[in-house]
């Protein structure tokens, strides 16, 4: 079995008694996709930003490549791309370009260097011919695309999404869908915090499940935990709910 890429150590961070997470213990494997799933409240949020050290934990440790995330933070970030749910808190730049171009101009690499790159990203996202344009003109699903190319212009070990299909309609969530599953086939390590599995558990590798005290409920591949999901709190899927395992056009 190859080395985790993130541990996660009896992480707890408590607000106030008995809201918050408590006791979460995970190894985080490259390549995997992985759903992080639960009832509104259960503190996805809270832990996913615990990961490239934005959130202190109270107690408990977060390990990138077997060092703390908070020994270098700089590392951390830049290794773990966090993508928002709002994309427009995420969105710093006057275009499209500049936008993806922030984070490596931040890191002061070389202006031809930088040019490549963003070029390459934006196309990889589809937004080429979008270069000019003022990112506030832009719909729900090209913002969300812009906000993943200004992680993925970083090479980022991990990429990790915040309820990434909100606010989308349904040609865009899957076209998304289609976006992360491609980049996770080629590698990419994938976590993706979600109370609505419907659209993506097919192509995730793993579902995680917190509880709605803040702890983890069940930890597992997606199609040995079709069927228990809704006891857990997360709604299932359509086609699991009528009997199948996966849907039936993909078999």
């Amino acid at each position: 079995m190859p080395r985790p890429l993130l541990e996660i150590d009896h992480l707890t961070h408590e607000f106030t008694a008995g809201s918050g997470i408590y006791d979460i213990c995970l190894r985080v494997f490259p390549g995997e996709f992985i759903l992080l799933a639960g009832p509104n409240g259960s503190g996805k949020t809270t832990l996913i930003r615990h990961l490239n050290a934005l959130v202190r934990p109270s107690s408990g440790e977060v390990r990138l490549h077997g060092r703390p995330v908070t020994s270098d933070i700089v590392f951390a970030r830049k290794t773990i791309g966090m993508v928002f749910q709002d994309a427009d808190t995420q969105i710093v730049g006057d275009t499209v370009f500049d936008e993806v171009a922030f984070g490596p101009e931040n890191l002061k690499i070389p202006r031809p260097l930088i040019r490549e790159k963003v070029t390459q990203t934006l196309a990889r996202m589809d937004l080429s011919h979008l270069a000019d344009r003022n990112p506030a003109t832009l719909s729900g699903g090209e913002k969300r695309r812009l906000t993943i190319a200004g992680i993925l212009v970083m090479d980022p070990e991990i990429i990790v999404l915040d309820e990434p299909f909100a606010n989308l309609d349904y040609p865009s969530s899957k076209a998304l869908v289609g976006i992360i599953s491609e980049l996770n086939q080629e590698g990419q390590t994938i976590i993706m915090a979600t109370h609505e599995v419907e659209d993506v558990i097919t192509c995730a590798t793993r579902i995680i499940i917190m509880d709605s005290k803040g702890r983890l409920s069940r930890d597992g591949r997606p199609e040995d935990l079709l069927g228990h999901l809704a006891a857990c709190g997360v709604k299932e899927p359509c086609f699991s709910r009528m009997g199948y395992k996966k849907p039936p056009w993909q078999t």
